[in-house]
């Protein structure tokens, strides 16, 4: 276990945590940076009240993250169903392709060993169709890879930011659990002085 001296609104206060020091350092410079802000616009604050709207600045953060999380969550998944849409469709696109093209071939063949200049027109015909459908399904099939794609690389993206969402609201906990920490204190601190004047 770390321990580390800060000091938050000038006074002084010994932290202990598993993090390292240089985080835990930083959570006292974001809890400190909060407390001066809210003294700054009210100069007649006391530290324990700046203190606990500081704890209410940190929990907003955090849930406002939490909630933004969730969004990014059920927009990834809703990008995998598409994708996943997009993945049968081109599978399906692949083979109605294999099919045409091996339509193509038995004409191709069946031209060959034809004599009829009729029949070889009705066949040029149904050749060229074939080779149209070919060309068009080759296209869509195309347009779905490409949107795939696009779908994989935002996917990707979403989860990092899922990612990213989740480190900062353990980051928003700790410094809400060092607010709390650092009003307890302040609240200590301020009995005891009350109990001291008493006597």
């Amino acid at each position: 276990m770390n321990m580390v001296t800060v000091f938050i609104n000038g006074i002084e206060y010994n932290l202990k945590g598993d993090e390292q020091e240089e985080y835990l350092h930083k959570v006292a410079s974001y809890v400190d940076k909060k407390v001066k802000s809210i003294i700054k616009n009210n100069s007649k604050l006391s530290t324990s009240s700046a203190a606990v709207l500081s704890a209410l600045n940190v929990a907003d953060d955090m849930l406002k993250a939490q909630e933004k999380e969730g969004q990014l969550s059920g927009r990834v998944e809703e990008l995998e169903r598409v994708g996943k849409v997009y993945e049968d469709q081109i599978s399906s696109l692949r083979k109605q392709l294999r099919y045409t093209e091996e339509l193509n071939a038995e004409l191709k063949i069946k031209l060959k060993n034809s004599s009829s200049s009729e029949a070889l027109k009705e066949k040029d015909e149904k050749i060229s169709k074939l080779e149209e459908e070919i060309k068009i399904i080759k296209e869509e099939a195309q347009k779905y890879m490409n949107e795939n794609t696009k779908m994989v690389a935002q996917n990707k993206e979403l989860k990092f930011q899922v990612q990213s969402g989740k480190y900062k609201i353990i980051d928003l906990q700790h410094k809400l659990e060092e607010n709390q920490i650092s009003l307890a204190k302040e609240r200590k601190k301020k009995n005891a002085l009350l109990n001291n004047g008493v006597k």
